[in-house]
């Protein structure tokens, strides 16, 4: 259910207006008189798309399904919304991606920083400090502080964090639902190696290598030390962290025959790590040695667990390839399809430091895993 928003005389705004139609109910938050904020519960989302042009409504009740979306509503003095700005993220991510951005022909153009600075301030409230947005809403909203990407633009709420390294590995989305190790793996490579062509041959030939064969519905993800000896193979520097002595991912199958072939080829695996001479730390790791990793050269395929982002349990890879003023920057090889998600949604993603921390455990009792990859000859 929706609060309702102060009207910054300490009153509620709930009568009808004159046109009879009573407002939408709004959030307590910092917003300008005549302005309403709703998020992923609120109740209001059915009377605004009722009041939008269809093209528009059509819109809205998908991006009301998606957890983390917020849209900022500004309304004329007789109750009806003039200007929707709506902005959606994954839960744990510091960024924010304007989806929607719509305006009545009778709204001030001069207006539209007013409803930005509104879901800036709402957004900012939730532990978002970048909004991105496609060129054509990006060109509407604020030109002057929105910076140039891959696609789309970026705007830092309160600057842009300083940051190293300053390159920024090249996203390469997984393309099959298992392969998140490898298709992390290659964006790796391919930041490395600016002369690497990452592609689906690629990412296949290194899963082949590094499966741990079994998944709960059909092929199975890698482990650490597979991910390590494939990257070893082809020349790179490798170390890895790995806080448990077992074999892991052991819950994702569903019989004892399948557990034992998972335990069988890590056990192989993790033995041709040790005789390659790939160094081996047996404990987790702190979020700060990332930090100390990055410094050195090294980009970091990181084991995470996906509930903090998309709110179900699975182990996912991904890759931590920046860092600057608490934040790490982070390429997602999966781009979710039921969140309508692009790849602005998940490339360069900065994560806070400690959201970072909660996210990469997993397991029942968790563990940590890493894979730290350096420059080095590559060759396939």
């Amino acid at each position: 259910m929706m609060s309702p928003i102060a009207d910054g005389t300490g009153s509620v705004d709930s009568q009808p207006h004159k046109s009879g139609r009573k407002p939408m109910q709004r959030l307590l938050v910092n917003a300008p008189v005549g302005m309403a904020v709703l998020d992923a519960r609120a109740d209001g989302w059915a009377t605004l798309a009722a009041a939008l042009p269809q093209d528009v409504a059509r819109r809205v009740p998908a991006l009301q399904a998606i957890a983390g979306v917020v849209g900022v509503v500004q309304h004329s003095a007789e109750g009806r919304p003039v200007a929707v700005m709506v902005g959606q993220r994954r839960p744990a991510a510091a960024m924010m991606r304007i989806v929607l951005f719509w305006t009545a022909p009778s709204f001030f153009p001069a207006d539209t920083t007013r409803v930005l600075e509104t879901l800036e301030k709402e957004a900012f409230s939730r532990g978002v400090l970048c909004l991105r947005a496609g060129e054509d809403i990006a060109g509407l909203v604020d030109e002057r502080s929105w910076q140039g990407r891959n696609g789309f633009r970026e705007h830092w709420i309160g600057g842009r964090p300083g940051r190293r390294p300053e390159a920024v590995a090249p996203l390469y989305p997984q393309s099959a639902g298992f392969t998140c190790g490898p298709s992390t793996l290659v964006m790796a490579m391919a930041g490395l190696d600016t002369s690497a062509q990452p592609d689906r041959v690629l990412e296949i030939e290194l899963w082949r290598e590094a499966t741990t064969i079994i998944g709960p519905t059909g092929p199975g993800g890698c482990d650490p030390y597979g991910l390590a000896l494939a990257a070893h193979r082809r020349g790179l520097r490798v170390e890895v962290f790995m806080s448990s002595e077992q074999p892991i991912f052991l819950d994702r199958a569903s019989t004892e025959e399948r557990r034992g072939l998972m335990e069988f080829v890590q056990t192989g695996f993790k033995r041709e790590a040790g005789m390659a001479g790939i160094p081996l730390q047996h404990r987790a790791f702190a979020i700060d040695e990332l930090r100390q990793a990055l410094d050195r050269g090294l980009l970091a395929l990181v084991l995470i667990d996906q509930a903090p982002m998309m709110g179900y349990t699975c182990p996912h890879w991904v890759l931590v390839h920046g860092h600057g003023d608490g934040v790490y920057f982070i390429n997602d090889p999966w781009i979710e399809p039921d969140r309508l998600e692009l790849p602005a949604d998940v490339f360069d993603l900065p994560v806070a430091a400690p959201m970072l921390d909660r996210m990469a455990w997993y397991g029942t009792p968790a563990y940590r895993a890493a894979v730290l990859i350096g420059a080095g000859k590559w060759s396939c």
